[in-house]
């Protein structure tokens, strides 16, 4: 008996190859339409995460799901009506806090000064050399970067850390911003004191006033560097303020950005130094920071993140190691909040539930929220809130969020259509957005039902967060970190 070692398809020609050739176009048909299901999918996941935004990725990237995926995936047929299941804040677990060891911290959004985590935050407390962000940001306002500054009898005394500078020693004013900034020298605090004052002594009293004018309550300088001296403190709250301030200047920025350095005149006619915060060559979206370091003070820094188009302030005071605690604030203010819109210019509210519209917004109200509380938000009038203009808050847990201007509807009440149109876009929004769909198949949720335009705010009731179309500009006005021109 013979046995035919040839496989099918040697006995039977060309025919099983075309039939191979067609399960294989089947096979292929199948695996593509599986891809185009799961990338629907997964963009559910990410519009709803992330309030509509493919961009605004959270901190901690790919490596976790973040809460609620699976009420984010049942979110697709949500509706026009707002986020959906997920974003409403409905099956999301709960936040857990940032793990920070520092005994007093804040985070807070860079463009509005929103608080989204605060402790101890108005207690004062030893802040070391994270002073010398008032120093270089007065050195700044009263000196040209290219001058040429002597060293003086004073900066070769100061202690502790320095650049060992000289007396009749010449260098710019841009090389002791750096010395000061990246290698927290001491004696470049100095030298630049007397360059803007003639005396240390008339520099801290610059600094006192310049504190008072931004109305940092708790701060009070005695030296332009940040040695342990009685007396010498601020808080996280008015440090955080502080950074605000002085990241508005271009130059300042250029600072804390740059990671390392080479000035001339050390030991072999050259210093060189690298940045003290190690955030900027260890976490991507490190804008720029401060440290700080004394027994009194224990570790301290002030830095900022950007992502997603939104940017971060972050303050540790008094921290066994600032950095890790900086970091986790970011990863919990880029990952676990939205922006939502809570009110729309027009939109009519009224002052207590089974109420008539009395009041309209006079102009939209945007804030972050965390993703648990999407559906604890709630809005609260003043008691006298009957005639006239007035203002509203937005609370979430008991936190406020945003304040928004009520004006008297017209006698007999307006409803949706008010006196106030929907305000226009603007481009170059600071924090990511969401497009909202509409019956006219707009971006906006102005427009079309379902909008906030078509509901009313009541007073002590639960308040719909709407996505924030794209484009539309950060409000400008914090109660929080009083921002106000400096």
């Amino acid at each position: 008996m013979s046995i035919n070692l040839q496989t099918p398809a040697h006995r039977e020609g060309a025919r099983p190859r075309v039939r191979e050739k067609a399960v294989l176009r089947v096979q292929g048909a199948v695996r593509a339409q599986t891809r185009s299901r799961v990338l629907a999918v997964v963009l559910a996941v990410i519009l709803s995460t992330h309030g509509g935004s493919v961009f605004a990725t959270p901190a901690t990237g790919a490596r976790t799901a973040g809460p609620g995926v699976a009420s984010a995936v049942r979110a697709g047929a949500g509706g026009a009506g707002g986020f959906g299941q997920a974003a409403s804040g409905a099956g999301q677990r709960a936040v857990a806090a940032p793990r920070i060891q520092a005994r007093a911290v804040i985070l807070a959004d860079e463009a509005t000064g929103q608080v989204l985590f605060a402790r101890n935050a108005s207690s004062a407390r030893a802040m070391a050399s994270t002073t010398k962000v008032m120093t270089a940001l007065l050195a700044l306002e009263r000196l040209d970067e290219g001058k040429v500054v002597t060293i003086g009898a004073g900066p070769p005394q100061v202690e502790e850390e320095s650049l060992r500078l000289r007396q009749g020693e010449r260098l710019t004013v841009r090389q002791l911003l750096l010395g000061l900034m990246l290698k927290s020298a001491n004696d470049a605090g100095v030298a630049l004191a007397e360059a803007v004052d003639g005396s240390e002594a008339a520099f801290v009293r610059r600094m006192n006033r310049k504190a008072a004018a931004l109305r940092l309550g708790a701060t009070h300088y005695v030296t332009p560097y940040g040695l342990d001296r009685p007396g010498h403190q601020t808080s996280a709250r008015d440090l955080a303020r502080l950074w605000e301030v002085a990241m508005r200047r271009a130059d300042f920025r250029s600072l804390v950005a740059t990671r390392a350095a080479r000035l001339p005149g050390g030991p072999l006619s050259l210093r060189r130094f690298v940045t003290t915060n190690q955030l900027l060559g260890s976490y991507r979206w490190t804008v720029g920071g401060k440290t700080g370091f004394t027994n009194r003070a224990g570790r301290c820094l002030v830095a900022s993140a950007s992502r997603g188009g939104r940017r971060l302030v972050a303050v540790a005071l008094g921290s066994p190691n600032a950095f890790p605690d900086v970091q986790a604030l970011f990863d919990y203010g880029f990952s676990k909040f939205v922006r939502v819109r809570l009110a729309q210019r027009g939109q009519p509210v009224a002052v207590a539930p089974g109420r008539p519209a009395a009041f309209q917004a006079d102009s939209d109200a945007d804030a972050l929220v965390r993703l648990d509380q999407l559906d604890q938000v709630r809005l609260t009038l003043p008691q006298n809130a009957t005639t006239g203009t007035t203002s509203a808050s937005f609370t979430s847990d008991g936190q406020p969020l945003v304040k928004v201007r009520l004006t008297r509807l017209p006698a007999g009440g307006a409803g949706p259509a008010s006196t106030l149109a929907p305000s226009p876009t603007a481009s170059g929004g600071a924090a990511p957005s969401t497009p909202a769909p509409s019956s006219t198949g707009g971006t906006g949720p102005a427009a079309g039902a379902g909008g906030p335009l078509a509901t009313t705010l009541t007073g002590g009731a639960a308040v719909k967060a709407w996505p924030v179309p794209p484009g539309s500009p950060s409000p400008s006005i914090d109660p929080f970190l009083r921002r106000e021109p400096p």
